[in-house]
Formats: structure tokens, C-alpha cells, sequence
């Protein structure tokens, strides 16, 4: 269960860059690491260490009566601490203790004229809610961007173009220690291809099965093939010889 705030409990007030940071977050913009700053941080973990649990019956009673110094028919407040206060403790028990300040206190007291007046529970209820609210959106707000700050930590940073230069600068003097392979090793990589002959043959055994459409292109293509074949032997030195294709 949730500890009783008996002490008096002034809520921390956040900056205006704060306010804006948190109403960033709380709808779901990105933020980068330059986004949250020492500073920014800093204030984050102190609005974040807030407590949210309620006030005791002590800090409401301190409360009321100041109050009472303000409206026309304030009852006996040092008579209160029994059955009232407690009532107003448990109608109030899910507020904060923060809300307890002399800020609402003067609040109520200038809220025209019902502000003369002592307030029931349900209005003093209704009336400190919007401040609880308050509170509670700035605790979320400062925890979300506490967790986004640790998150950052954790996180790789972003190389500076003095770094990535430097790098680029060391895997290029690797590349020219590599050695460069000799023309055979190259040659030796690359798959077998089939040589003119072949090719000329395997064209040769497709047309003896093809169907007009295909002996249309297919006899041009063996023709110029078998010319590409005559030519390269006429090139060749003497001493060379080949068996006809096709014979």
C-alpha cells in the first residue's frame, strides 16, 4: 500500500522548455540525442522522483485550515481532525499529495462566488482534480524522457566525419595490400564457356527436331556461326589442324 504523506509537499514547478520537451514526448515525437540535454535530463529526474501518493490526514488538515481563513462559514476546523477530515481524506485519496498547496488554496478563493464559501467534498474533489492531473503528466512526461535518456546511453553513437574519414582512410590501405591475382588465377575463376564448335553442334542437334518457326531463325544463326568458325581457322598458324564440323 501506498505510503501517507503526513508533511507539508510543494510539487516542482517545471521550466517552460521542459513543459514543451514533455508535451513532445507525451505525443509520441521522436527526439534525437542532442534533444535531451544535461540540463533537460536533470530537471527530468527531479520532476521524476515526485511521489503521487496521497497526503495524510495532518497535511489536509494544515490545508483546510488555511482555507477557513479565507471563506465566510468555515466550520471549526481543529474539530475536524476526527470524522470530517478523514472523510475528505478518502473522497481525496487517489490525488497526489502536491495538490495540497497554498496555489489551490488561493485558487478556490478566487473562483468567483462560490469561492466565498466552504466547498463540500465532492466540489473540493472536483476542484483539485485539474491540479492532480497536472502533477501526474509531469511525473509521466519526466519518467518517459528519464527512460529515453538511459536508452540513449546504451546506444551506438554516430561516428563524426573525422571518424568515418579515418576509416575509409584505414580500409583503403588494406585494399592495397591485397594482392593482385595473376591472369590464370583469373582465368581459373571463371566458369568453362563452351567453345565455338560446340555450340555450333548443340545448335546443329536442335535443328533436326525444330519446328519451322524455329529452323526459320535457327538455319541463319548455324550459318553465321559456322562463318565466325572459318574465319577464326583461316587466322590460325600452320601446323594447325581441326576436323570439319559436322563431318
Amino acid at each position: 500500500m501506498s505510503a501517507i504523506i503526513t508533511k507539508p509537499f510543494a510539487p516542482i514547478e517545471p521550466s517552460r522548455d521542459f513543459v514543451a520537451l514533455g508535451e513532445a514526448v507525451m505525443r509520441g515525437v521522436p527526439m534525437l540525442r542532442r534533444d535531451l540535454t544535461p540540463e533537460r535530463v536533470a530537471e527530468a529526474h527531479r520532476i521524476a522522483t515526485q511521489a503521487l501518493e496521497p497526503a495524510g490526514p495532518v497535511l489536509v488538515t494544515a490545508w483546510l485550515n488555511s482555507l477557513s481563513e479565507v471563506v465566510v462559514n468555515a466550520p471549526d476546523v481543529a474539530g475536524m481532525a476526527g470524522e470530517k477530515c478523514k472523510i475528505i481524506c478518502e473522497i481525496c485519496s487517489d490525488l497526489p499529495a502536491g495538490v495540497w498547496t497554498r496555489e489551490t488554496m488561493m485558487a478556490w478563493a478566487r473562483s468567483g462566488d462560490r469561492g466565498k464559501f466552504w466547498p463540500a467534498p465532492a466540489e473540493l474533489y472536483a476542484h483539485l482534480l485539474p491540479f492532480a492531473e497536472k502533477i501526474r503528466w509531469q511525473v509521466h512526461a519526466a519518467r518517459k524522457v528519464v527512460k529515453m535518456a538511459e536508452a540513449a546511453k546504451g546506444a551506438p553513437k554516430r561516428r563524426t566525419a573525422e571518424e568515418r574519414a579515418a576509416v575509409e582512410r584505414a580500409v583503403n590501405a588494406w585494399k592495397d595490400r591485397q594482392p593482385v591475382p595473376p591472369k590464370d588465377a583469373v582465368k581459373r575463376m571463371q566458369p568453362d564457356q563452351p567453345s565455338l564448335r560446340q555450340r555450333i553442334a548443340e545448335y546443329r542437334r536442335q535443328l533436326e527436331t525444330a519446328g519451322p518457326e524455329a529452323r526459320a531463325w535457327l538455319e541463319p544463326f548455324i550459318a553465321n556461326l559456322e562463318a565466325q568458325h572459318a574465319a577464326i581457322r583461316r587466322k590460325q598458324p600452320r601446323g594447325f589442324t581441326e576436323s570439319v564440323v559436322g563431318e
